[in-house]
């Protein structure tokens, strides 16, 4: 399934200046009838798309090429609509090495890099629309931090409030 929604992907509209990059797609989650993908165009913006079977049912790219500094720090970039509620996010310049939300481990994702390695993708999947935060742990030439990532302020499940 992966492969065919890879190639329905290519022939639905992600080329020209929305072509993905020499990096090429980016699994960021599969489930039977679908997956998710994010890609870094050539001038440096970054587009994710969901397909399921034969059509697309969420794509979008940055209007703007990724402006990194040297800064450290943890973005949220777009919500993306698989089996479940996926959130897609980046770690600028670090690690993640956990997460949590309400205090019990969360599966973290790693999606890919982009920005010549300044910016790492990962997501996070819940079955369903997830409000609060979600606390992680990073990592960043040999010292840890913690942040916070803002998920949403919708659903029934709730992750940790953000204070």
């Amino acid at each position: 399934m992966i492969n065919r929604t890879r190639t329905t992907l290519m022939k639905s509209g992600a080329v020209g200046a929305d072509a993905p990059g020499p990096q090429g797609l980016m699994l960021v989650e599969s489930w039977p009838t679908g997956a998710a993908y994010a890609w870094e165009t050539r001038d440096q913006r970054l587009c994710w798309a969901s397909v399921a079977e034969n059509a697309f049912s969420l794509r979008g790219c940055a209007s703007k090429p990724m402006a990194i500094k040297n800064s450290t720090g943890v973005r949220p970039l777009a919500t993306l609509f698989t089996d479940g509620w996926v959130r897609l996010f980046a770690a600028d310049h670090q690690q993640v090495t956990s997460a949590t939300c309400s205090g019990k481990p969360l599966e973290v994702r790693h999606v890919g890099t982009v920005a010549q390695g300044a910016r790492t993708l990962y997501a996070v999947w819940f079955p369903d629309y997830t409000k609060g935060s979600i606390e992680l742990s990073l990592s960043h030439d040999g010292t840890t931090s913690e942040a916070t990532l803002r998920l949403s302020d919708a659903g029934d499940r709730t992750c940790a409030a953000v204070p």
